[in-house]
This record gives structure tokens, sequence and C-alpha cells, in this order.
């Protein structure tokens, strides 16, 4: 059950994170993405985020780590991706790598605070 409530919290922090990801790409039309764009970076998200937590949760000490790792996990794999794909030139990609950890982090560290106990053993 405590999995269960893991899941559901990281779920929540990518969802919030995705939605200031949402009201920043409104900003400009240069800014568009794909329909496919937001869901995409929910369930991935969500996968990647819960990857990262599982794979450095022996590490994690404070809910500020936890946060951070919640955070930076799908968005250094989602640049990633992009920067294999050649989607956007080097410095943009670490650009918005820092960007959209700043906006998973933002919900993340407050939730990650407020449910210690769920996560930090």
């Amino acid at each position: 059950m405590i999995w269960l409530k893991r899941i559901s919290l990281i779920l929540l922090i990518i969802s919030l994170g995705t939605v200031i990801d949402y009201f920043t790409h409104q900003l400009d039309p240069r800014f568009s993405v794909p329909d496919s764009y937001f869901p995409h970076k929910i369930f991935y998200g969500t996968l990647w985020a819960f990857v990262g937590y599982v794979a450095f949760r022996k590490f994690i000490k404070t809910p500020f780590q936890l946060a951070l790792t919640i955070s930076a996990t799908p968005a250094v794999i989602l640049q990633a991706m992009y920067i294999v794909q050649m989607h956007l030139l080097l410095w943009v990609s670490f650009l918005f790598m820092v960007l959209h950890c700043l906006m998973f982090l933002l919900p993340g560290f407050y939730i990650c605070r407020k449910y210690r106990g769920v996560f930090l053993d």
C-alpha cells in the first residue's frame, strides 16, 4: 500500500508540474507542442520519476533531495531524448532541462515536505 501512495504522490507532482508547463507553452505560439506532449509527459514523467526515486532511495535524506530527485530524473531523461533526436540546439536543451526541473520542483518540494513519512524511511 505504501508503494501505491508513493506512486500517487509522484503522479501528483508530475501532473502539477505539467500544468505549469502547459501554461508556459500557452504564452507564445512559438512554444506550441503537439497534443500528445502533455499526456506523454505525465505518463513517462511519472514512470521515470518513480524509477529515479527507487534508484536513489538509499541516498535521499531530506525532502529537498527527494523533490530534486523526482524533478530532475524526468527532466534530464526528456531533454536527453531531445538531444539524441536533435530537436533543439544543445544550449537550448540544457536551458529547458533546468526549466522543466524547476516546474516539477515547485510542487514537488511542498508535497515531499508534507508527506516525508511516505517517502523517507
